[in-house]
């Protein structure tokens, strides 16, 4: 089961302080540990260097090793001890006599635990006295130490836990504060239906992580709202296409049931039906490929296409029909023209631009097709002598069903889908079209795809 952002975020805080915590508790309670232990050091330091200068050690040893043994005892607290090399004491005081039976080697530094469990700082060193050797031993005490040590460990396994809760708390607040406007972004964002695209997201401060994420939303409700307005009109579009031809079905078999009529007659109306039938059969047929197209579905794996060859053919296949309308058609085809891609549907997008400017060109006009290499781009024009198109018509007649003249385009035998087709192709292959018009002297509609890269072994 998942676990909010609000809990993690609490939960990474608060081990992330934990760490801290503990890391800061430990660095604190070695160096207090290090301190003592240096105030353990610097106490038997100063007693070595005060036996040291005493400069009647030498002419009264023992009386003034005697001294010294009573003096650190009564004002330091420490045990000492004073031997020859050999071993032998010279005074010591009785703590060391319990548990030392002779001066140890000097110099030395240890900690030493009686058997009360008191613990004592050990440490010994050799000094002069005149011609004489003297070892030093003492007992630095480290039970006020050791009870400020423990102290300090107590007080930390309270402060500790203690601080953790608070930070725990702390976090979760803080992670409840900086959540919250994502909180108000869901609510809004689980308002906004299909229904109500109009609507954005509030954006309280742009520059901000969640106003760039509010932006970011906003422009993908954006684009949802021009899609599902494409959608919506394409539907409509797509179904008033489809209303005509089947209108025009119905009104004939209507009139044939309802009154008698020649076998001629029937003759006629059988074409009239086929050839609505065929209208329907071109607009399913565009509208699939169509269909393809958005989904990806018609992308073959490519491969080289000559394209002057291919235009060529186009060329060769559509001159009748373009004759029989009693147009001129010219092509100019330069070789080696290489693209990669697929052949059908390149094809497809030539057929449909001679296609189209056969459709709008006037008897006794003409259309050149050419194919050349341009700034290392394959270039197909389709250029011809028609009624050419208002610039206001310009941006929309790549539009699905977007029609100049919707009568006669439907009389010709036009869907308004063919440009589309042509500008979804050469999109996919990474081109780009454009068309450019005059009216009254013709219109060019410009292919532009990128030429195939040779491999190093071509």
């Amino acid at each position: 089961m998942g676990t909010s952002i609000r809990r993690r975020l609490t939960a990474w805080n608060a081990l992330a302080f934990a760490a801290v915590l503990v890391g800061f508790a430990a660095l604190v309670y070695l160096l207090v540990v290090r301190s003592l232990r240096q105030q353990a050091d610097r106490t038997a330091e100063t007693a070595f260097r005060l036996v040291e200068t005493d400069g009647r050690l030498a002419a009264n040893t023992d009386a003034r090793a005697r001294y010294w043994v009573h003096e650190f005892d009564e004002h330091m607290g420490v045990p000492v001890g004073i031997y020859r090399p050999d071993g032998a004491p010279v005074a010591v005081h009785p703590k060391l006599a319990e548990h030392f039976s002779g001066a140890p080697a000097a110099p030395i530094r240890l900690t030493h635990t009686d058997p009360a469990g008191d613990r004592w700082a050990v440490a010994s060193k050799s000094v002069r006295a005149g011609e004489r050797e003297l070892v030093v031993l003492l007992l630095v005490p480290l039970k006020e130490a050791d009870a400020e040590l423990a102290l300090l460990a107590r007080v930390m396994a309270v402060a500790v836990p203690l601080a953790l809760l608070a930070s725990a708390g702390v976090a979760y607040l803080l992670a409840r504060k900086a959540l919250a406007p994502v909180d108000a972004l869901r609510r809004s964002a689980a308002a906004i239906t299909a229904d109500r695209l109009h609507e954005r997201l509030p954006v309280p401060n742009p520059d901000d992580e969640l106003g760039k994420l509010a932006a970011t939303v906003n422009a993908m409700i954006e684009r949802l709202e021009r899609s599902f307005a494409e959608v919506r009109r394409f539907t409509a579009d797509a179904s008033h296409e489809l209303r005509t031809p089947l209108t025009a079905i119905r009104i004939e078999a209507e009139a044939a049931l309802d009154r008698a009529a020649t076998a001629e007659e029937y003759r006629a109306l059988a074409g009239s039906v086929l050839e609505e039938c065929g209208r329907m059969a071109r607009l399913t047929d565009q509208l699939l490929a169509l269909a393809r197209e958005d989904a990806g579905a018609a992308h073959a794996e490519p491969v080289p296409v000559d394209l002057g060859e291919l235009v060529g053919g186009v060329v060769e296949v559509l001159r009748p029909v373009v004759e029989a309308r009693r147009l001129k058609l010219d092509a100019e085809l330069a070789a080696g023209v290489v693209v990669r891609g697929d052949p059908v549907r390149l094809r497809q997008v030539a057929v449909n631009l001679i296609d189209n400017a056969a459709k709008y060109t006037p008897e006794g006009g003409s259309i050149r097709v050419t194919v050349a290499r341009i700034d290392e781009r394959a270039v197909l024009t389709v250029a011809d002598t028609g009624e050419g198109i208002p610039a206001e018509h310009l941006p929309r007649v790549f539009d699905r069903f977007y029609r100049l003249d919707k009568a006669r385009s439907r009389e010709m035998g036009g869907t308004g889908l063919g440009l589309a087709i042509v500008k979804s192709i050469v999109t996919a292959h990474g081109g780009a079209v454009e068309l450019t018009s005059t009216v009254g002297a013709g219109t060019t509609a410009t292919v532009a795809l990128p030429l195939r890269v040779p491999t190093a072994g071509e």
